[in-house]
């Protein structure tokens, strides 16, 4: 709120100038307030899109941490069943001997 003063009593040109001048101090205002709110979600904005950063990092080293135990699960995989085939092969050799070799 804006209150103005006079030592005389302001004419029909005063009052019209004070109703165009107050328009536009609303104007000013509202674009002040405007161009504040839009500042502040850029501040968000830039701040959240740090955030996703820092957390995709993490995500691509999680991922590549998972990506190495996997190579290594599927590696002691294969060498499992390769102990595996040959114990089976063994115990099939075992059983093909007869009775009296055991």
């Amino acid at each position: 709120m804006i209150e103005l003063a006079s030592l005389g009593t302001f004419t029909a040109s005063h009052l019209a100038l004070l109703e165009q001048l107050t328009a536009s101090i609303g104007i000013v205002l509202n674009s002040i307030e405007a161009t504040m709110q839009t500042e502040s979600l850029l501040q968000q904005s830039q701040q959240l899109a740090a955030e996703l950063q820092t957390q995709q990092k993490e995500l691509q080293q999680t991922n590549e941490q998972l990506a190495l135990k996997a190579h290594q699960l599927a590696s002691r995989t294969q060498r499992l069943n390769a102990r595996t085939k040959r114990l089976n092969r063994r115990a099939e050799r075992w059983k093909e001997r007869p009775r009296s070799w055991r």
